[in-house]
């Protein structure tokens, strides 16, 4: 069960480390939102895809697969 707590909670920091990258993306590209949103959204996705992107992606699957952990340790 502390496995899947740990595995569950990594995917979580993974996931709010997304969200911050992906807020601070936002705020620094808020001056190209007011003039050109296909502008803007083709930067936000040249600033999220290398890494953020993939962190969430991969927090996802880590809070998933802890979760499923914790209950199937409960069931046993």
């Amino acid at each position: 069960m502390i496995t899947g707590i740990i595995i569950a909670v990594t995917g979580l920091l993974s996931i709010l480390y997304a969200y911050i990258a992906y807020k601070k993306a936002d705020l620094g590209l808020s001056e190209i939102k007011k003039e050109d949103l296909v502008s803007y959204y083709l930067e936000l996705a040249l600033h999220l895809i290398p890494f953020p992107f993939w962190a969430f992606a991969g927090g996802a699957l880590l809070f998933l697969a802890g979760i499923i952990t914790i209950i199937i340790s409960m069931l046993i």
